[in-house]
């Protein structure tokens, strides 16, 4: 299983791709838009890449393009990170309606 996730600071973006089986470094990609990362997972031999079960990524749409591009065999598995932020948007606003009524 992979891992596409984007690190943000000051305005500069990489890519980590990490084996999250042995949680091994793969490489990490500067920059996080598709153009930049399509050529990395493009270099993958295709046994590789059809190894690839499952993909764990934040749910960013340029991931997600590329996972069914190249990928279109592996189940996506949301981040866990980002799936704790949604939780806690969602709660916060539904706070925030209870507080009003």
């Amino acid at each position: 299983m992979d891992e596409i996730a984007s690190i943000k600071g000051q305005g500069n973006y990489c890519t980590v791709l990490i084996d999250l089986e042995t949680s091994k470094l793969i490489t990490i990609v500067k920059g996080r838009t598709q153009t930049e990362i399509e050529p990395v997972i493009n270099s993958w031999d295709s046994e590789v890449l059809e190894q690839i079960e499952e993909v764990s990524i934040d749910l960013w749409e340029c991931y997600k393009t590329l996972e069914q591009k190249l990928m279109p065999n592996t189940q996506v598995v949301a981040d866990r990170f980002y799936v704790m932020v949604q939780v806690n948007k969602e709660l916060d606003i539904q706070k925030k309606r209870e507080k009003r009524q």
